[in-house]
């Protein structure tokens, strides 16, 4: 990240992230009625690759699938994280981030 412009790991993370994540968890990982925010109290990596991979669930019902064998968010899951983290950290803000130029 530099001037709010997001590199390509984190670009690759925001799109991947609106492409299946935001229908639970909100635009730009706000929150929603159904799902948590994923910016107010960002997981460490270790916790949000499980969940994500492994899935989560609430007194033994599953509240969110896995995504272990999904080829579209398996081998990006840490940059969906970059993505979450940069908002979080408020270097990013909501919407579409600019790219950095390669």
């Amino acid at each position: 990240m530099i001037d709010g412009k997001a590199d390509a790991r984190t670009y690759n993370g925001y799109r991947r992230y609106h492409g299946g994540c935001s229908h639970c968890h909100g635009p730009d990982g706000v929150g929603s009625t159904f799902a948590s925010s994923l910016v107010d109290r960002p997981l460490d990596i270790e916790t949000f690759r499980r969940i994500v991979r492994d899935g989560q669930s609430s007194s033994g019902s599953s509240v969110m699938k896995g995504f272990a064998t999904d080829p579209n968010f398996a081998p990006y899951i840490d940059d969906i994280y970059a993505y979450l983290q940069a908002r979080a950290d408020g270097a990013l803000g909501r919407g579409r981030p600019k790219r950095m130029e390669p």
